[in-house]
């Protein structure tokens, strides 16, 4: 191994409440040039690709399956350019080896698989040594199927609106909360020289103490609720059973609660800025103090980052006016700046790293100590929605929310491109978004108010399953009139059309007041052309031509110019009594001929 730096390669991960020190110590696993390579290629990616960091996090994850579960047949001296075929034989078992590591519908066997590929490929285009077989491998197929994720569906309407509810109520109880506790806050006194059998006192030594003497600030606040001293905040102490296994616990999270928003409380903010904005979830997890703006005009500016897209958007954040407690967007973000505002203030005092996050608190770790970071909301809106009644549908998944807005969008404003908005390209509001049921209902309507439309003006040539001869003067005028000159016709006007036309100069293909100069081609799909079985061998010859067409062109370019028609012929060919087939076909035969002009003409008229 002389000459290959095994050194530890420095990686960090960002996510919304920390960092993460992802450095990976080649000499730790039983393969460490390998390890090293494998880094190498990760940290060039990151460089060359700009991958976001959960992206980048996912690889780190794969290198890590992957050392551990190389075996011992591979020798630990090996490369990714040894010149044997036990590295190849090492990716091959573990690969194998995935698909039962996994549930049979994960897709982590394919993901797993082709991290790997890229990551090998990556290391031949930064110009290393390679083995070739396994450059064979890497450039190979991915052993496990991909298969097609399910795209998450939106929240119905009434689904929506209980989320929506839920939310707002727990703001309502934090703001109430945060009201009484803020007066405790300020009637409180150093509980250390003034005593704590006052309840202001406790709330005060929550906030001020409890990040130092944790301790003994949760054991003085069990022995306050057991005697009574906080029934004066809420009757619910009294049921809290402080001196029971876990009690003291309960009784400081609860006091928190009266300070500080949790978890649950900070993903109903989410959450109802989500149903505003229609922004991803990672979106607003993100947002700092300083990508807000009051722009004046009753409206803030809010950033929004989206870390896989490496892309930043401003978007508009209205106020109710008069300002107040409202519910839209601009309301929302102060309001949560105002219950955040007392958690702030210690993180402030305490230089915490993420005192800028818009979505901070103060949260009781292990050591019962307290610490304001960032929320990480990692399965904060599952329990969200786990509490509500009736139930929600599953996946409680917060990306949801995004389609759910999307899919309103769309069934106000009728149009992809505007329910797209900014944040994305139409390609992709259809890929993602447009698989929604709302989409799809509105997509069906959408379907069958413009087939409507279209048979409403274009209902076809009229077709009279009798002879011109038949037909009686008292009939309707139009049609005695198609009649008589049917009848009156001769051999250059029946060859030159294949149906009789009641409007030539007012075609819907062409412009009014014009002789139409669409005939043949559109006359079996004009709702101006009437059609007696006097037509049939004329028709007849023309779907000769058409075929002789199809035999010239390629399929899609022959469907595509006259497909239709030849449809249309055939449709009117079924429906015609068979002893006028047989008589067309015979007419057909003898002398029925067709002129087309040159326009509409192929190579073999």
């Amino acid at each position: 191994m002389s000459g290959v730096d095994l050194s530890p390669r420095p990686m960090t991960f960002k996510t919304t409440s920390t960092t993460i020190d992802g450095t990976v110590a080649p000499l730790q696993f039983n393969h460490p040039i390998l390890a090293a390579e494998l880094s190498d290629a990760l940290i060039d990616m990151r460089r060359t690709f700009a991958l976001a960091d959960g992206t980048a996090y996912h690889y780190r994850a794969t290198i890590i399956n992957l050392l551990h579960a190389l075996t011992e047949s591979c020798p630990r001296t090996a490369s990714l350019a040894s010149t044997d075929r036990g590295v190849v034989n090492a990716l091959h078992e573990w690969e194998s080896g995935l698909a039962s590591a996994y549930p049979a519908e994960s897709t982590m066997p394919y993901k797993c698989g082709r991290q790997a590929r890229r990551l090998v490929r990556v290391h031949i285009a930064s110009g290393r040594d390679i083995n070739d077989d396994v450059e064979r491998w890497a450039n190979g197929p991915v052993l496990h199927q991909g298969g097609e994720d399910t795209p998450l569906d939106e929240f119905s309407n009434a689904e929506r609106i209980a989320i929506r509810d839920a939310c707002r109520t727990r703001i309502r109880e934090l703001e109430a909360r945060l009201t009484i506790g803020k007066r405790m806050l300020e009637a409180g006194h150093d509980p250390r020289t003034a005593g704590w059998h006052s309840a202001a006192n406790i709330v005060w030594g929550i906030h001020h103490l409890g990040r130092t003497h944790g301790t003994t600030v949760e054991r003085e606040a069990m022995n306050a609720c057991d005697r009574g001293d906080l029934n004066e905040m809420s009757a619910d102490f009294a049921t809290e059973r402080p001196t029971t296994y876990g009690g003291s616990g309960r009784v400081v999270r609860r006091l928190m609660s009266y300070l500080y928003p949790s978890s649950a409380d900070l993903v109903a903010f989410r959450t109802l800025l989500q149903l505003e904005t229609g922004a991803a979830p990672e979106e607003w997890s993100g947002v700092a103090l300083g990508d807000i703006q009051d722009a004046g005009s009753g409206t803030l500016h809010v950033r929004l980052y989206k870390a896989r897209a490496h892309r930043s958007r401003t978007v508009r954040c209205a106020l109710s006016t008069p300002p107040g407690n409202g519910w839209k967007s601009g309301d929302l973000v102060q309001r949560l700046l105002a219950a955040t505002a007392t958690a702030r203030m210690l993180a402030d005092t305490n230089a915490t790293a993420s005192k800028d996050a818009l979505f901070l608190s103060n949260f009781r770790t292990p050591s019962r100590m307290l610490e304001a970071r960032a929320e990480s909301f990692s399965k904060s809106f599952a329990s969200l929605l786990a509490a509500i009644e009736p139930g929600i549908s599953k996946p409680h998944d917060a990306r949801r929310l995004r389609k759910t807005v999307k899919s309103v969008r769309a069934a106000v404003l009728r149009s992809a491109d505007l329910a797209a908005g900014d944040d994305h390209s139409i390609a992709v509001y259809q890929r993602h978004y447009a698989q929604s049921t709302t989409v799809h209902v509105l997509a069906g309507a959408a379907v069958n108010a413009a087939q409507h439309q279209v048979f409403e003006r274009l209902r076809g040539p009229l077709f009279v399953k009798a002879p011109a001869a038949t037909i009686r003067g008292d009939d309707h005028a139009e049609l005695a009139a198609a009649a008589t000159a049917e009848l009156g016709s001769t051999p250059t006007d029946r060859s030159m059309n294949v149906a009789h036309c009641t409007s030539p100069y007012d075609s819907p293909y062409g412009s009014a007041g014009r002789l139409c100069e669409h005939r043949p081609s559109m006359c079996f799909a004009c709702p101006n052309a009437i059609v007696f079985t006097d037509h049939l061998p004329r028709i007849l010859a023309y779907r000769d031509i058409l075929r002789r067409h199809e035999n010239e062109m390629t399929p899609t370019q022959f469907a595509a110019t006259h497909g239709q028609q030849l449809r249309n012929i055939e449709r009117i060919i079924d429906e015609s009594p068979p002893a006028e087939r047989e008589r067309a076909q015979h007419g057909h035969e003898l002398d029925a001929d067709v002129h087309v002009p040159i326009s509409q003409r192929g190579v073999h008229l």
